[in-house]
């Protein structure tokens, strides 16, 4: 069970107006852990002595809708270091951390200020070192990381699986009480995430089986304010809101008995993907959140797409991305759900997510064997346009440039077969940009586009990248079939051929000689009315 940990206070901060927090550059590493021996009535005395009090959602006071970023607290804290040579009675205590609530449609401390949680998610303890060409590492290391080197994780999201021949109490013991008082040692939030991705109800989990964990979790640490409890990760079918409500508002109320002030994070049906219903029609209780999961196969990460999903509700109610993730198509992604780039997909959900800090988030995963995950099988920290390095940048607040913005072909002289309109040149193939608005698109009618680019010299080329900015997850080929082809000494080669394309970027190897033009022709531009090329990027990678 855990070991209640005596709690150093943080006085409370005036509601308004708000003082700007700065993050810390980095978190010393955690050195030995040590355990403290407090009665839990006695931890209960000091929270409450610490007047960490949660207004009620709604309440008066509640944090306007239209907070600047400026305006918002990242929900951080700095660890104290523990020193092997000292008794653990005269030890100083970690750092407390303000127990979390909501208002409005805020997350907010314990003095109302909003708050916004980043973090990552890792991997389910009872799955570790399942990968047979993975260098395991203790799930113990893994949080370590995620607040040491740079990372700054506010929060860690701590799958929880049931399934198995374990009782709930054992489960908890080995996979989550451990895991739960090293986040309260490092002075930051774990969310307890019971980890279904199923069915629910007649079809699908019982309610008794969930109300169980949670009978038992709930108590557990509900005077522990670092914990936060997501109720159920991915109910699928079915896919009704008034449904799900009806099977998950007793479990709350259940959990509400016993831990009356611990934050809830609330998913939906269809895999968590159901918070315009949600805000339309909450779950009764005080202090929950709003869970969405989030990945390229549910489009671009445009404002439009995401107000669309679930912007518009983070207005009305706390919403928090308890996921996302992307990688491009390879070993470190799916070939359905989570294939996306950096450039076209990443920076543009930071951009939004970073505009909007009401909506909290944990990327998902922080591991070398789940997909998509941030390094590769050895723990190498994966760059480009895989996810690792963005998130990290991200969770430090450092700039992270698109991988496409700097290349051998940038500014180049670009000359294509045709152009969809004037604002679609050629020239826009090689602009560095890997947005809509960096986009060549061919005329229609032009049943063999070619893109022609010339280098400024020639080049020893590693690979050339070509991003079609599709996305996944539809039946439309933006860019169907096309050969890459690269132009040496000895004239034109064939580079690569890609056929019945559904991946927003795929890539080429360069040849052995030097480069000085590199062509696109494209056989079958898209199976999309109207039926044209499109093309973000070709970067040319210079050896």
């Amino acid at each position: 069970m855990l070991r209640n940990i005596l709690f150093r206070g943080r006085a409370p901060q005036p509601i308004s107006p708000a003082p700007p927090v700065s993050r810390p550059a980095a978190r010393p590493p955690r050195r030995q852990r040590a355990r403290h021996a407090v009665a839990a009535s006695a931890l209960a005395i000091v929270v409450a002595g610490l007047g960490l009090a949660v207004p009620a959602s709604g309440a008066a006071g509640a944090a306007p809708a239209d907070l600047a970023p400026a305006d918002v607290e990242r929900a951080k804290v700095a660890p104290a270091a523990h020193s092997p040579d000292i008794a653990p009675a005269a030890e100083a205590a970690p750092a407390a951390v303000s127990r979390l609530g909501t208002a409005g449609n805020k997350i907010v401390n314990a003095a109302g200020t909003p708050v916004q949680l980043r973090g990552v998610s890792v991997l389910a303890p009872r799955h570790n070192a399942e990968c047979p060409e993975c260098n395991p590492r203790p799930i113990s290391d893994v949080i370590d990381m995620t607040v040491s080197d740079g990372w700054q994780s506010d929060v860690v999201r701590l799958p929880v699986t049931v399934w198995g021949s374990l009782s709930v109490e054992d489960n908890v013991a080995q996979y989550v009480d451990p895991y739960v008082q090293q986040a309260v040692d490092l002075g930051i939030y774990v969310i307890v995430d019971l980890h279904y991705v199923s069915d629910y109800g007649s079809s699908g989990v019982p309610q008794s089986t969930v109300s169980e964990f949670w009978d038992y979790v709930a108590p557990l640490y509900a005077d522990v304010p670092n914990v936060i409890y997501e109720v159920f990760n991915e109910p699928v079918a079915p896919a009704s809101w008034p449904t799900w409500k009806a099977y998950i508002q007793p479990v709350v109320d259940d959990i509400r008995a016993v831990a009356p002030d611990t934050l809830l994070l609330m998913g939906g049906p269809q895999w968590s993907t159901y918070v315009n219903q949600a805000a339309a029609d909450p779950i009764a209780g005080n202090d929950i959140a709003y869970v969405y999961h989030l990945y390229p196969n549910q489009g671009d990460a445009t404002a439009a797409n995401l107000d669309a999903k679930f912007g518009n509700a983070a207005q009305q109610i706390p919403v928090i991305l308890t996921e996302f993730g992307w990688n491009p198509p390879g070993e470190f992604s799916d070939p359905v759900v989570t294939q996306g780039t950096t450039s076209g997909w990443g920076i543009p959900l930071r951009q939004y997510l970073d505009a909007r800090p009401h909506i909290s988030w944990t990327a998902w995963i922080f591991d070398n064997y789940w997909k998509p995950q941030m390094f590769d099988h050895d723990w190498n920290l994966l760059g480009g346009e895989h996810q690792g390095a963005m998130i990290k940048a991200w969770l430090a607040e450092q700039p992270y440039a698109s991988p496409c913005a700097s290349h051998a072909a940038v500014g180049a002289t670009a000359v294509a077969s045709s152009s969809g309109s004037a604002s679609s040149g050629a020239a826009k193939a090689v602009d560095g940009d890997c947005t809509n608005a960096g986009r060549w698109l061919s005329a229609a009618g032009d049943t063999t586009p070619t893109l022609t680019i010339t280098l400024d010299a020639p080049t020893v080329v590693d690979q050339i990248d070509v991003y079609s900015g599709f996305v996944g997850g539809g039946s439309v080929n933006v860019l169907r079939d096309f050969a890459v082809e690269v132009h040496t000494s000895a004239g034109w080669q064939r580079a690569a051929v890609f056929d019945d394309n559904t991946s927003g970027l795929v890539s080429a190897p360069g040849p052995a000689a030097a480069v000085d033009q590199v062509r696109l022709v494209v056989t079958d531009p898209s199976n999309y009315d109207p039926d044209v090329a499109r093309v973000f990027e070709v970067a040319v990678r210079a050896g």
